[in-house]
């Protein structure tokens, strides 16, 4: 059973003094309880995560406490998540997805709440950034059991399911499949083994910045390589994949089949790792 304990406004783990909340927000734990209160805050740091805790205080003055591990979601906008939500949710690898209300998601891991109305939140390049608790909809911490939570099956629908773009999504093959350059990866719904030969029809253009000379096919864009993106070696932009948790590889333009490293769920997407200021789609039929 989830542990859930009152505690007085003084709390003598947290050390510290007792901040008063400015934004509330609604823990989803892993079993599916929501527990409501405001964003409190302890220590000289004003943090709400201590010791490996969440903090939520109650309307009559005392506090709930979590340990950080039993908490699914962190949710301040209230609401069933829109189908494209769920769908950008990461593998179930630890990783966690913050995403805005202005919709655009960013995977990453929650560092600590602040102030009683700031996140601050560290990207998957090691970027340590702070958000504003009002323009945030919600922080998924396990993704596996929000998906859960949500009832949310990326399997369930057949050849008819269509995003709400119109563009058929994951699970058949032969359908098209839109990949989302602000996206990190997406979820095909097609499992693959080992050795399967698989062909990929890619087309349509992204930009993966900004500025005017950021426009990239599914070969990237071959002004810039980091060794921080998903696949080192490959330029900007380049339409990518990767089997369940394991190393991303490059697809690119290619239109010969291309043997499958490891068995599993098959995802897409493109090669970069700031993804906030990407725009566009590739669109892609999977063959096998």
């Amino acid at each position: 059973m989830i542990r859930r304990v009152l505690v007085a406004i003084a709390l003598a783990a947290c050390a510290g003094a007792y901040g008063l909340a400015v934004e509330r927000a609604t823990f989803i734990l892993i079993d599916g309880e929501r527990k409501s209160g405001t964003v409190v805050f302890h220590t000289p740091a004003r943090e709400n995560l201590v010791n490996n805790y969440l903090n939520l205080g109650t309307d009559d003055g005392k506090e709930m406490t979590f340990p950080v591990d039993q908490v699914a979601v962190i949710d301040f906008a209230g609401g069933r998540p829109a189908t494209a939500e769920l769908t950008s949710l990461p593998a179930g690898d630890g990783t966690h997805l913050l995403v805005l209300r202005d919709g655009n998601a960013q995977q990453g891991h929650l560092l600590n709440l602040v102030d009683g109305d700031t996140v601050i939140w560290r990207t998957l390049a090691g970027q340590d950034q702070r958000y504003a608790i009002r323009d945030v909809r919600r922080i998924y911490l396990n993704p596996d059991r929000a998906r859960s939570t949500f009832n949310y099956d990326p399997n369930r629908a057949g050849p008819g399911r269509r995003s709400q773009s119109g563009v058929a999504t994951s699970g058949v093959l032969g359908a098209a499949i839109r990949v989302n350059a602000r996206q990190a990866w997406t979820d095909t719904g097609i499992d693959v083994r080992q050795g399967d030969r698989v062909s990929f029809q890619v087309t349509g253009q992204i930009q993966w910045g900004s500025g005017p000379d950021s426009a990239s096919n599914a070969d990237g864009n071959p002004v810039m390589t980091r060794p921080d993106f998903p696949v080192p070696s490959a330029p900007v932009g380049a339409f990518i994949g990767r089997v369940g948790n394991g190393p991303a590889f490059g697809i690119g333009n290619q239109t010969q089949p291309l043997p499958m490293p490891a068995s599993g769920r098959l995802y897409l997407g493109v090669n970069d790792t700031k993804l906030d200021d990407n725009s566009g789609y590739y669109t892609v039929t999977i063959t096998r």
